[in-house]
């Protein structure tokens, strides 16, 4: 098999070793004798689409996808039918889908949604049914979960999967240029340093960035910091250790160029060093050409130890559904066993959010596509299992996009020069404690609220 991998081949691959096992269970099924008393259906609305996956095909050619990596579940449970629904992402649109009896009672959605859906009522909690079938929450990275909870300790959601932000650095270019390779145990000055050589001016950037300050908590916490204790974010924003990790980013990288903020400057002169997604590995497989060399690299050793940002989605169950049960059964099979996760894994290479998923992962990505044997998988694997991951604590804000718009403009200032990083830092710390506060205020939603909130009057 050669190494360029075209993105169809891999969703024909994960759909034809699930078509054998749905023509399997169909088989096993013709051979029973006996009939089977026919039980009703409960039907479960189910939204699987991934924002990630919109542009692969059409709705129906997705649906009919989805449908065959659900078939098993429905076999194994023949009294639930699923049904799949409209992806909804803003919370306006999906307490109009509630009112109107359209909603999905299980659904997933980037993590960022998470605090207008919580605000507004519409998850289910679920430490309850964890307890009484005794989900151990030790099966996910520990971050990941966590950021699925209340400042309380409530569970609302569980982990779809997840999206670190590792390294990419073009071998090649360092070959051409005559730098060694950077050793793997780089620290933030070595990185620091290398961006500087790999930097020509009106040319090339050196290092790449994922843009926006909320992208910052891993060099915070890799300086010392704590910007993911909603409590306190004084404690990191306005302490030396916060001056620190901000003069490495900007005094050291951003400022002098050695760091683009966002995009690599074009295609055809692409930064050296990028921070990627590993939710993105079939895009940045297929981007490669066949000829450059290149490798996944982990995050630099800070001054406390590693720390790469990261993202996740979730999944989880609309508080009004009428079916909580047969929901919970559903969102169990979704993100506690391994069935869904290992056809996302085969179909898309996306990294799973079950931690003992990961070394069957990596294997089968070199299987599928040899080329990206040798390429640093090791350091996603590595990363689940030690918790390198910052993740955003979704439940600590009232919103998320008012954090957004809260650092927008200190962002900009902090990347123009026209601010200092410890003045920046104050700014930005007054306005989290006040974004926290609010969130800290806003009366609870319960399920009875809300449904007595969207039944119409009359």
């Amino acid at each position: 098999m050669s190494g360029k991998y075209t993105r169809r081949r891999f969703v024909s691959h994960g759909c034809l070793s699930l078509a054998g096992m749905v023509l399997g269970s169909q088989a096993a099924c013709a051979r029973l004798t006996r009939p089977t008393p026919q039980q009703p259906k409960i039907t479960l609305k189910v939204s699987l689409d991934l924002s990630s996956l919109l542009s692969l095909s059409t709705l129906q050619q997705r649906g009919r996808l989805y449908g065959e990596f659900l078939a098993p579940f429905e076999a194994a449970h023949p009294s639930i039918r699923l049904q799949l629904v409209e992806y909804i992402t803003k919370t306006q649109d999906m307490e109009a889908a509630i009112v109107s009896g359209s909603a999905a009672d299980v659904f997933s959605n980037p993590g960022a949604q998470y605090p207008g859906f919580y605000q507004s009522g519409l998850l289910l909690a679920l430490d309850a049914y964890m307890r009484r079938d005794h989900v151990d929450s030790s099966i996910w990275s520990p971050p990941l979960i966590a950021s699925y909870q209340t400042p309380q300790g409530t569970t609302f959601a569980l982990p779809r999967n997840l999206n670190a932000f590792l390294y990419l650095v073009r071998l090649d270019v360092l070959d051409g240029m005559g730098i060694p390779y950077p050793s793997t145990d780089w620290t933030d000055i070595e990185l620091t340093t290398l961006a500087g050589q790999l930097t020509i001016p009106q040319q090339r950037v050196g290092l790449s960035l994922q843009p926006g300050f909320l992208d910052f908590p891993a060099p915070l916490r890799g300086f010392g910091g704590s910007w993911t204790n909603a409590a306190r974010t004084k404690e990191t924003l306005a302490t030396s250790a916060g001056d620190q990790a901000g003069e490495w980013l900007f005094e050291g990288l951003i400022w002098p160029g050695y760091a683009s903020s966002g995009s690599p400057p074009s295609n055809q002169q692409p930064a050296v060093i990028q921070e990627v997604q590993t939710n993105s590995l079939l895009n940045l497989y297929q981007a490669m050409s066949a000829g450059s060399q290149w490798a996944l690299y982990p995050p630099p050793l800070y001054p406390q130890g590693r720390f790469c940002n990261a993202a996740s989605a979730f999944w989880a169950i609309n508080a009004t559904t009428p079916q909580p049960e047969a929901s919970w059964t559903l969102l169990q099979w979704l993100a506690v066993d391994p069935s869904f996760q290992r056809n996302m894994m085969k179909s898309f290479l996306f990294p799973p959010a079950l931690t003992s998923l990961f070394s069957e992962w990596t294997a089968d990505i070199e299987a599928i596509a040899p080329g990206m044997t040798g390429k640093g998988l090791r350091w996603i694997e590595e990363a689940a299992s030690q918790g390198w991951w910052v993740l955003p604590p979704y439940f600590a804000y009232d919103s998320v996009s008012a954090l957004y718009t809260a650092f927008g403009d200190v962002w900009t200032q902090l990347l123009q020069d026209k601010v200092s990083v410890p003045l920046a830092f104050a700014s930005a710390d007054q306005q989290v404690d006040a974004i926290v506060a609010a969130g800290a205020q806003a009366p609870a939603v319960t399920i009875n609220s809300l449904r007595s909130k969207l039944e119409p009057s009359g």
